[in-house]
Order: structure tokens, then sequence, then C-alpha cells
């Protein structure tokens, strides 16, 4: 017998219509996934309880064998690998000098600059690690603060040239030291860095203050301790400054100790 469906109103024969499908039964696997586990534990019969264990510990067992495993576990070890290794490497880099490597004449400038502003600790950022151990234990012992150790060690430029007298550098040539031995060195100080190149690079300096200004040429020697230029010496270089020696307007210097009033003009500005 044809039924009327409630839904369009079209007649259909069987269990639902077979134009808009009312009264048909449909299964929602979300629902039969809800259904499986809504029954709590202080219900289940002694058979469901067993059921239950037994599943639990085969869940259990697969997990500790790693068959189940967090997705995103994978993910988060390579995350943690790629780092530790960005961070080796970066550290190996800087070790070496490859990353944020500095030019050699890097630290010539930082020597007189911290000189020029008596800072302490700029000054001795410049050596390598036991000259400016030597430095510290000296101050220490002296009972000297940081600006009143720079103000005696400056002493003899300030009497010289004044009170708050200036100093500016201007690096020119520089030699690769092929052989150089670091033996006085370690003699001295009881050890001696590793040292991956050295040079001489020559540095004319002016010091300029309210009582006069001279100009000096020192030559500067250089070396590269683990990826940073340390200085290890400074020699000062008389006599007439040579064309040679690759300094700018060399007409311009009188001798290797003053300037003409034209070049303190030109440095003045």
């Amino acid at each position: 017998m044809s039924k009327i469906c409630k839904s369009c109103g079209s007649y259909y024969d069987g269990d639902f219509c077979t134009k808009c499908g009312y009264g048909k039964q449909t299964k929602s696997k979300a629902l039969e996934k809800y259904k499986k586990f809504t029954k709590p534990e202080r219900f289940m019969t002694d058979e469901e309880k067993k059921e239950f264990y037994d599943r639990q510990r085969e869940k259990n067992k697969q997990k500790a064998q790693g068959k189940y495993t967090d997705p995103h576990a994978r993910r988060n070890a390579l995350i943690i690998i790629a780092f530790i290794a960005v961070v080796v490497v970066g550290a190996v880099l800087i070790k070496n000098g490859t990353l944020f490597s500095s030019n050699k004449t890097d630290v010539i400038n930082q020597y007189f600059s911290s000189l020029s502003q008596r800072d302490f600790d700029s000054f001795i950022k410049c050596f390598p690690s036991e000259m400016k151990k030597e430095y510290e234990d000296e101050r220490e012992t002296l009972g000297y603060g940081k600006e009143e150790y720079m103000r005696e060690f400056l002493k003899d430029f300030t009497e010289e040239y004044g009170e708050g007298f200036s100093i500016t550098v201007s690096c020119g040539k520089e030699t690769v030291l092929e052989d150089f031995s670091l033996s006085e060195y370690k003699s001295k100080y009881g050890s001696a860095p590793s040292v991956s190149e050295a040079y001489s690079v020559v540095a004319d300096v002016t010091f300029s203050g309210a009582k006069k200004t001279d100009n000096f040429r020192y030559n500067c020697y250089v070396g590269k301790v683990r990826g940073k230029w340390k200085l290890f010496n400074l020699e000062y270089s008389a006599g007439i400054i040579d064309p040679t020696m690759e300094i700018e307007n060399p007409e311009q210097y009188a001798d290797s100790s003053s300037l003409s009033e034209e070049t303190n003009s030109a440095e003045a500005q």
C-alpha cells in the first residue's frame, strides 16, 4: 500500500520516500564513535570491563613499541636538531672569524680612541687575554678606579699637550708577517695565544691639545686570535715621513713630530 510522504507529499512504497529521502535511516560515524565510549566504567558489566581493560593493555603495548606516537613529535625533534645545528655552526663561524669578522685596523683605531676617551674597558679589550689581565691586575694592585687609572696612564701626555687633549689616527701600509715568534711573549706572560695571522700596520697618530699638536708614526703589530684582531705591540718610528710608506699628501708633513698650520686646519675640519 502506498504511503504519503510527510515531507514532500509524494506517494511512495517501502520504508522511505524515493523522491526526497524522508524516512531513510543513516549512520553517523561520529555518532558511532561517540557512542562507543560513552558508557562509564562503573556501569560496565564484568564482560565489558574485561574487554575494556584488554583494549587498554593493547594500546599501552603498542604505544611502548612506538606505534602510538605524537604526530608532531618528529617535526618537533627536527626543529630542535636544526636549531642546535645552527647554534653550533654559528659558534664555529664566530670563533674562526668568518662571521662578524673585524678588520685588522679596527683594533688600532679602538686603541687610540680608548686613550682619547679615557675608556679603560675599551682599552684592555684591544689586547690578548694575558696582556689584558696584566692591566687589570695592575689597576687593582694600585687601588685605582678605571678613570683614575687612565688619567695616571696618560699623565705624561696630559703634561705635554694639556688637559683634554685628543688623539686621531690614520692607518696606512699593511705588511703580512710570514715568520713571527711568540716565544718572548710566552716567556713574559707564561702563556701565549694561538695566532692565525699577523700583520705590521703603519699608523700616523696626531696628538692635539691646548699646548701643542704633534704627529707621530707607529708600527702597530696585530694578530688574529680566535677570529678577533688583537694588538700585541707598538713601535715609534722616528724620521721624516716617506711617500713610500703610503701616506696621503706626504708633502704636508714637515717632520716626524709636528704638522704645518695647514694640516692642523684640515684635521680640525
